[in-house]
């Protein structure tokens, strides 16, 4: 059984992304920390709603002639197999550049410290919230197929 396909896994697995990215973002602000004109940057939250209407902007192919001719507003995109439809999203987000002036140094610089090192943290907790529902998951599929 491949946990790809079942959403609660796959949107799991994006969330991670997001997080790895985040956190190596947030880890360049704190060694930018002194360096002059550095203004921090963050990772654009995550929208899942945005994500997983991504799936249905992908084209359409007729493979079989049973399929339906023509797609219209009408029609969804249902993913019958790992083959038809690629994964929901990229493994890259959208970073931007925070601008606070009023929290700028001598130098120019943005970097708070205390800010970045409260996102580090909350980044690392929404980590472990992750791997926890994760983990949960698999523990109630284990439990249901009577592996354990």
């Amino acid at each position: 059984m491949d946990l790809q396909s079942l959403t609660l896994f796959r949107m799991s697995a994006e969330k991670m992304r997001w997080l790895a990215q985040r956190q190596s973002v947030l880890a360049d602000n704190i060694a930018n920390a002194d360096t002059p004109d550095f203004m921090p940057s963050d990772v654009k939250p995550l929208d899942f709603k945005n994500v997983l209407s991504q799936g249905a902007q992908v084209s359409l192919a007729r493979t079989d002639p049973r399929h339906l001719e023509h797609s219209s507003a009408q029609t969804k995109a249902l993913r019958t197999n790992l083959k038809h439809i690629s994964p929901v999203a990229g493994e890259t987000f959208p970073i931007e550049q925070k601008r606070r002036s009023f929290e700028t140094d001598i130098n120019k610089n943005g970097v708070v410290l205390e800010e970045q090192m409260a996102l580090m943290d909350d980044t690392r907790g929404q980590h472990e919230r992750v791997t926890a529902l994760f983990k949960k998951n698999v523990a109630l599929l284990e439990t249901a197929l009577g592996v354990k």
